[in-house]
């Protein structure tokens, strides 16, 4: 592990990347995410089918999960849900807990993808001014320590 001096290391420092460079990163990671969000939906649906997890158990079992975390109280061992035919099946807390877990990833995954296909749309060269007047073009853009971690550079 790296000493607390290197977690702040180059944080403070603007990195200059070229829109090329930084929309071929980003549509790599447009692509990483996207495939991130397919695999965790089939683990999702290999996770209801083992579990016998219809739509209608799921809302059930995801507001049950919700309401938990919204009072804090302890988790339980395991959440019952009861079916149309008034039979009641318990489903184990760790099997809700990778579906909830699942679900929240896949929303933040598909939130970074909305988010850079915006960018990525309206990233364009800036026309600046220089101090006589002159008319230029910039095609090169300030990212942060954060910024080039996350597109991968």
């Amino acid at each position: 592990m790296g000493s607390p001096a290197s977690a702040h290391m180059f944080r403070n420092f603007s990195y200059q990347k070229s829109i090329d460079e930084i929309l071929a990163k980003m549509t790599a990671k447009i692509a990483f995410l996207e495939t991130k969000i397919r695999e965790r939906e089939a683990r999702i649906v290999e996770i209801r089918e083992a579990h016998d997890i219809t739509d209608q158990d799921l809302i059930k079992l995801l507001t049950q999960a919700a309401n938990q975390a919204v009072s804090n109280a302890r988790l339980p061992m395991s959440y019952n849900i009861e079916s149309t035919a008034g039979e009641t099946r318990l489903i184990a807390a760790g099997v809700v807990q990778n579906l909830v877990t699942e679900q929240t990833l896949i929303e933040q995954e598909k939130k970074s993808v909305d988010q850079l296909k915006m960018i990525g749309r309206n990233l364009k060269p800036v026309t600046l001014f220089g101090d006589n007047g002159e008319e230029y073009t910039q095609g090169f853009f300030s990212l942060s320590f954060d910024e080039l971690d996350f597109l991968g550079f």
